[in-house]
């Protein structure tokens, strides 16, 4: 059993070394891709707005 813990602890000391080296690159790709979807989803929002105003059928 203690070198099932071993094996869990080399292992995640890897995965931390790795991302040392990365830095704030996934930070910064995955901030852009949560900007880029908010910004598609507000102005999708804001054409069904219009649309909706135009048939009559806004609330």
């Amino acid at each position: 059993m203690t070198d099932v813990f071993y094996a869990i602890g080399d292992f995640s000391q890897l995965v931390f070394k790795g991302m040392r080296v990365l830095g704030h690159g996934p930070n910064v790709i995955l901030w852009v891709i949560i900007a880029s979807l908010l910004t598609y989803w507000t102005i999708k929002m804001i054409k069904q707005t219009k649309e909706a105003d135009k048939n009559g059928t806004l609330r």
